[in-house]
């Protein structure tokens, strides 16, 4: 019997984990590297489209995001002036009901945590740091930063802006500024004083904007 086909992940953020998790579920070998030597709750606000919920779902985890995320409304687009809604794109259930799938507002960390549930630990190496990759007559070698090696049939990138794949394997280039700048922040929900909110805002200037959401 042939042995199932092996891939390594180099990455274990939210790519590396549902690709990994989604792998393991065709029956596909799969090893996860990464660099760091613990998971951290890290980031902000994350928008979960209806379409990436029906990943969710087929990963099994649905339930566990809505009870861990905020299921909005609406989102009110404001003139920054007048505080007037010019648009409102409607959520909610209107939202599931037309694309099949609920449209999620949550912390980035929560959805780390969900998908990093459905990869066992066994199939997750931390403190491995990738610095080479070569192709072999018998698949790729990966090296790391600890001179351990590694062998899959195939290597999946998952691991950011600052990918170590991508300059492996093409010219590095180097990263330019667009002129814009985002500034993010979170604060406890329990400060609102226990008002009552069902949508998200934007609010647009003539050449920046700010968003409001809440995450659970």
């Amino acid at each position: 019997m042939a042995r199932p086909l092996s891939v390594a992940i180099v990455g274990a953020g939210m790519g590396g984990l549902a690709t990994a998790a989604a792998l393991r579920r065709v029956g596909i070998d799969v090893m996860v590297y990464e660099q760091a030597s613990q998971f951290a709750r890290i980031g902000a606000g994350i928008q979960i489209g209806c379409n990436a919920m029906k990943v969710l779902r087929a990963l099994g985890l649905e339930a566990r995001m809505r009870q861990h995320s905020f299921y909005p409304r609406s989102w009110n687009n404001r003139d920054w002036k007048s505080g007037d809604i010019k648009f409102d794109m409607i959520f909610g259930e209107s939202a599931e009901e037309k694309f099949g799938a609920p449209y999620l507002l949550a912390h980035r960390g929560d959805l780390h945590v969900a998908l990093a549930s459905v990869v066992p630990n066994e199939f997750v190496r931390l403190n491995h740091k990738l610095v080479g990759l070569d192709q072999t007559g018998d698949g790729v070698r990966l090296t790391f930063a600890d001179g351990t090696c590694a062998m899959a049939d195939a290597v999946v990138g998952a691991d950011g802006v600052h990918s170590t794949v991508r300059d492996l394997l093409f010219d590095t280039a180097p990263a330019k500024f667009t002129g814009r700048i985002a500034y993010r922040t979170t604060y406890p929900a329990a400060l609102l004083g226990g008002a009552g909110i069902d949508d998200c805002t934007k609010w647009w200037g003539e050449d920046r904007h700010i968003v409001i959401l809440r995450q659970a």
